[in-house]
Order: C-alpha cells, then sequence, then structure tokens
C-alpha cells in the first residue's frame, strides 16, 4: 500500500530507476533550456540550425561502454537497497522505442525512465504523476504504470497533473539569456496553441516532502500553475510552502532532510530560501572534493549536473543513507554525525543527471502525516 509522507522514515518499498533504452540527448529547446546552466558553455558558437533525422536539432549519442558502466553501477544500487530489506521495483523498458516520439508540435528522441524522481512524486497514499519539462521524457512514466495500476488495485489514489503540449517557445524567465541565446532556444519547428503564453510544467524533483509540509520550488510561470495545482488538489491535507526561485528547478542537490532537525546542504546561504522554523534546524554542509572522481567524455565535453550532484543521497532510515563511493568526503562527515552510510559506485552522475535520490520514487515509507518545528 502506498503511503510515503517524507525523505527520512524508514524506506520498504521503492521503485528504481532503468537505462536501458537511451538513445542520446536531443538537444531541442526544451533540453536546452532545462540544462541550461550547464549546457550553455557547450552550446556557444555552435550552429544548431540544422536537421539530423527527424530531429531539427542534433541528438549526441552516448559511447556504448558508458552505458554499460551506468547500467552496472545502477545494478548495484538496486542490489544494495535489497540488502538493507527494501523491496525494490523496476521499470518495463520495453515503452522505450528508437522510433522516437512525434506529437502534431514536435518530433523527438525518447529516453527511458531513469530519473524516475522527476515525473512523479508520492504524496501520502497519491501517486501524482507530474508535467514533463522535456519533450523526449513525456513518455517516461508508461514505464512505471504497470507498478501503479498494482499499487492503485491496493487502495492507492492516482492523479495526473494535466498534460503539457510543450510547444510554446522556452520559458527563460528564470535566466538572463543574450538575443542570440534566446533565439537558439526558439529555433526548432515548434507552434504554440491558441493564446496560451505559458503551461503547467513541472516536476516532483522541485518539492521535498516534510509530513504536512511540503516544500515546493517556484523558478517561472510554469512552476507557479503547476504550483497552485497541487495547492488546489490536495492544499486541504498538505501545507504547500512556495520556495522563490531557489533553484531553476530541482531542489534535491541543495538541501535534503536527512532527518527531523537536520539538512544536507550544499551551502549555508541556500538555507534563505526555507522557511523560517526550517532555518533554525541544524545542517551538514557538503564538504569539499579533495579529489576530482568525475569521468570526462571525449569528443563531449558536457555534464548536465554541478559539481554538487554527489549530495544527491537516499536516506533508508533516520540514520541509514546511501551515498556515491566516490565521494568519501561526504561519507566520513556523515559518518562523524553518526550516520551508518552504505556507499556504492555511481560513475556517470554527471552526465544522466541523477544521483541515488533522483534515480528513485520511494512508494512505502513508515512516516506518516506529521508536523515538525
Amino acid at each position: 500500500m502506498v503511503n510515503s509522507f517524507d525523505e527520512f522514515t524508514r524506506l520498504k518499498e521503492v521503485i528504481v530507476g532503468d537505462n536501458r533504452g537511451f538513445s542520446g540527448f536531443h538537444f531541442d529547446n526544451t533540453f536546452d533550456l532545462f540544462y541550461w546552466d550547464n549546457v550553455k558553455g557547450f552550446l556557444k558558437g555552435k550552429n544548431f540550425f540544422f536537421r539530423d533525422g527527424i530531429y531539427d536539432k542534433p541528438v549526441i549519442r552516448i559511447e556504448k561502454h558508458v552505458m554499460e558502466e551506468l547500467a552496472e553501477d545502477v545494478e548495484l544500487f538496486a542490489a544494495a537497497l535489497s540488502d538493507a530489506g527494501v523491496k525494490v521495483l523496476r521499470p518495463d523498458n520495453n515503452c522505450v522505442s528508437d522510433a522516437g516520439i512525434v506529437t502534431p508540435y514536435w518530433k523527438s528522441n525518447q529516453t527511458p525512465p531513469l530519473n524516475v524522481r522527476d515525473n512523479a512524486i508520492v504524496l501520502g497514499g497519491t501517486i501524482v504523476e507530474t508535467a514533463p519539462h522535456v519533450r523526449s521524457r513525456i513518455f517516461e512514466n508508461d514505464g512505471l504504470k504497470y507498478i501503479f495500476y498494482s499499487y492503485f488495485a491496493e487502495g492507492a489514489s492516482w492523479v495526473n497533473m494535466p498534460r503539457p503540449t510543450l510547444a510554446l517557445p522556452a520559458d527563460s524567465s528564470y535566466f538572463e539569456l543574450t538575443e542570440e541565446e534566446e533565439k537558439c532556444l526558439e529555433s526548432d519547428t515548434s507552434r504554440g496553441i491558441g493564446s496560451m503564453k505559458t503551461e503547467m510544467i513541472f516536476d516532483g524533483a522541485q518539492c521535498i516532502r516534510l509530513g504536512k509540509d511540503v516544500l515546493v520550488n517556484v523558478g517561472n510561470p510554469s512552476h507557479e500553475l503547476g504550483y497552485q495545482w497541487l495547492k488546489k488538489c490536495f492544499g486541504d491535507t498538505f501545507n504547500f510552502i512556495r520556495l522563490d526561485k531557489a533553484a531553476d528547478s530541482h531542489i534535491d542537490s541543495m538541501f535534503i532532510p536527512l532527518k527531523p532537525g537536520l539538512w544536507l546542504i550544499r551551502d549555508r546561504a541556500d538555507l534563505s530560501f526555507l522557511p523560517e522554523k526550517y532555518q533554525k534546524w541544524d545542517y551538514i554542509e557538503a564538504p569539499a572534493v579533495e579529489k576530482d572522481q568525475f569521468p570526462s567524455y571525449e569528443g563531449m565535453n558536457i555534464s548536465l549536473t554541478s559539481t554538487f550532484i554527489d549530495m544527491n543521497v537516499l536516506s533508508l532510515s533516520e540514520d541509514t543513507v546511501i551515498v556515491n563511493s566516490l565521494y568519501p568526503e561526504l561519507i566520513r562527515e556523515l559518518e562523524r554525525h553518526h550516520f551508518t552510510v552504505i556507499p556504492v559506485r555511481h560513475r556517470h552522475r554527471r552526465l544522466f543527471g541523477g544521483g541515488f535520490h533522483c534515480f528513485t520514487l520511494d512508494t512505502v515509507r513508515e512516516g506518516g502525516m506529521a508536523e515538525y518545528d
């Protein structure tokens, strides 16, 4: 039975993503803007106004050995969870097709359900499918449908945010872009719909769940619509607290609650985005990396996340955390604070935009509708 109210009480059931079927990154305007801070240097000076097969902008393919290493690390992660007594559920990747996606408004490749934290959020006993930012991700949750149906049969509620068309010009309100950059972001074949100026676009990783309180990052007008939808649908049960532009989208590599009263944070300055009562919690600041263990990729100097992706940890309980073994500095710091740390290797996290928290959707935890001071 679905029951998940927070990020830290004992984890009992979890969905772990899968990278099989990945065909590359399609640099259309939705992808470019979503990862803008991390890809703008890669895009600078490149002419993306040409066609690659059915695509208006290029698809960057990933080397086979990188995909194999990613699969190895994901399987190690799933095994570590099982060994810790957590029931692990996996997507069905038969939904991923090399033929790509064609809608009335655009064409794209298709990505598998790897970062499953993004396109859904569990609020208590309800599965909420969210409204993807990136075109290639719009059908990712099809691989999770059989799991959602099983939970539905057990009594879970299951709802969807309105599906976005992703046909509008990219919403760049969070960024300060040059005229050339704006042109680059709007240079595909999408077209607008009627008089719509914006539409609801929102990811589950924009939220941090703390029992009754749900912190919600709002970075642009599309996110604001998602925030208002959550309040209208669930505001009688949960207290949704708006964080104003804490980041352009996701916040689970900025601050993660390890247990009541304790944050893991990227930078102490980030605490200012939190409500006053949560600013009073103690915190562990992510330590500096003493040795750079991030791979480089021949012919493709690109990373989709900052180096803080390794603070994207997954809590199994209030005293046990899974951490990337390639971040020993954080492991030592957590152990100094009396946490039990399970180290698991994760090599290609910056390239694929996700750590252990991103790769999971926790569906059953022991916690309930608690209120924290």
